[in-house]
């Protein structure tokens, strides 16, 4: 035999194995390609709801949401929920018990959070996002964790006594910081200003 007929004899069984094993495989993928689409759509589902889960538990939905009717729709109502929220606030401070001292400083807490949210800090909570301050966003950072901490005795300590001296600082700390923020059009009268009047 001549190494030419050798040599075609090679080219030959390889080409007819090559063509065994890409028939084999096609045969084995048209076979299970049924189980293939279906495992491909669950993956796709999951990676999806995923994908909503954390886009809504981290507050990044809610942010982009509030973002397009702030600046694509040009709104104001940001500001004039903060206004009215802060005006709730105020009236809890200067008219109510020490039950409404606390309210007062819980919803002044909750308020900074939604401004960071909507100036589009991530996190669940303040605390998270307060971590994640810029510097310079906020320059009264380290007052802010003073206020939150005493939101977070109100909250999880039932006999935990606020003062009112003590809620005036933590509103008046809350207040600078929204208004750092720039959530605030013009100066509004503080707890401060209003209770030495």
């Amino acid at each position: 035999m001549s190494p030419t007929s050798t040599l075609q004899s090679i080219q030959t069984k390889v080409a007819s194995s090559a063509t065994a094993m890409s028939q084999s495989f096609l045969t084995t993928y048209f076979a299970h390609l049924g189980f293939l689409e279906f495992a491909s759509v669950v993956i796709s589902i999951l990676c999806l709801v995923g994908i909503a889960y954390v886009a809504v538990h981290t507050g990044w939905l809610e942010s982009r949401v509030d973002r397009v009717r702030d600046v694509v729709l040009k709104t104001d109502m940001p500001k004039h929920r903060a206004q009215l929220s802060w005006q709730s606030i105020q009236k809890h401070f200067f008219e109510g018990d020490e039950n409404d001292l606390k309210i007062a400083v819980i919803e002044a807490d909750k308020m900074l959070n939604e401004a960071l949210r909507g100036a589009g800090v991530l996190g669940t909570q303040l605390g998270d996002r307060l971590k994640k301050i810029k510097p310079g966003q906020i320059p009264n950072i380290d007052d802010v964790w003073q206020a939150h901490k005493i939101r977070n005795q109100i909250a999880h300590e039932p006999d935990f006594v606020l003062k009112r001296d003590l809620a005036e600082r933590a509103l008046a700390i809350y207040e600078k910081a929204l208004q750092n923020l720039g959530i605030f059009d013009e100066e509004i009268p503080t707890a401060t200003n209003r209770s030495h009047q």
